[in-house]
């Protein structure tokens, strides 16, 4: 009987120790599914959360007598390039008369050619007709104050060589009004409204303070070295309003995107229906300086 007893014990242990092998196991493999990433598959990844009609970019400059905007659809796979958008109907009023907008010989861009005065401090309208439906922009053109009566978002010095080195923030924050400014210098290419990529080159003063203060992340800069008889070119380009809201909008999902940052949202544009970018109305001022006078 005693050995009987001892036995259904040893049995009763062994399954008690069975019972917490299996809910071990079951607990590993519970965790070690959890970890697995799940198997979207390629479809998931590559349908964007939301789909567009087109991309405005462009618009109107007080500089030049051309006049450029770009019409692109947006690519909906990460190894293409956004598609040129051949044959809409572009036309820009000032408030006094129509511009007409041509296709060019690049594909997706378009120009028209104004010869008239600036019509400041009043609203531009935009109408695109393309694919049996029509968009509509509005913005307005404001005055830029000269370059002379203001001050340059550069900083420089001579160094030992006698040579000027300078530095342009990306952002300089606290200015009396909002502008866009290209400042062009040895082999960097002069503005010109008919390139599209030359957002590189551009640095901004904003009416508003850092979206950051406890964690800037705007120490965005360009540097330079210029022998003192070189020449440096600056334009300065004013901004409506809403057009610095929306580039303020912009840097805070791009350039002072961090840890702290809030989730990424889509940015809205000027441009009525499924379109994303602004049509910009901008006023130009430029000068040349040698880089001793800076």
């Amino acid at each position: 009987m005693v050995f009987i007893h001892g036995s259904l014990i040893v049995l009763k242990f062994k399954m008690k120790i069975f019972r917490y092998l299996c809910c071990f196991l079951l607990v590993i493999a519970l965790i070690v599914n959890g970890c697995k990433k799940s198997n979207f598959g390629e479809e998931f990844f590559l349908t964007p959360v939301k789909q567009y009609d087109m991309a405005v970019e462009g618009g109107f400059n007080t500089l030049t007598i051309s006049q450029y905007i770009r019409l692109t659809k947006p690519s909906l796979n990460p190894d293409s390039v956004p598609a040129p958008i051949r044959k809409a109907s572009i036309v820009v009023n000032d408030g006094r008369v129509n511009i007409v907008y041509k296709e060019s010989a690049t594909p997706g861009v378009y120009v028209g050619i104004f010869r008239g005065d600036p019509n400041y401090n009043n609203a531009y309208k935009l109408t695109i007709k393309y694919d049996g439906k029509s968009y509509i922009a509005v913005d307005t053109l404001r005055q830029v104050v000269n370059i002379v009566d203001d001050f340059l978002p550069l900083s420089t010095r001579i160094n030992v060589e006698k040579n000027v080195e300078g530095n342009i923030p990306k952002h300089t924050f606290g200015y009396l009004n909002p502008n866009k400014w290209y400042i062009s210098y040895g082999e960097t290419p002069f503005w010109n409204p008919s390139k599209f990529d030359q957002t590189n080159y551009y640095s901004y003063t904003h009416f508003l303070g850092s979206p950051n203060s406890l964690y800037p992340l705007n120490n965005l800069k360009r540097a330079f070295t210029l022998r003192p008889e070189e020449f440096i070119y600056i334009y300065k380009i004013s901004l409506s309003r809403k057009y610095s809201q929306y580039l303020y909008s912009v840097f805070m999902e791009t350039d002072w995107n961090g840890l702290f940052s809030g989730v990424p949202v889509n940015v809205d544009g000027n441009v009525s229906g499924n379109v994303q970018g602004f049509f910009s109305v901008v006023d130009v001022d430029f000068r040349r300086y040698r880089a001793k006078e800076l």
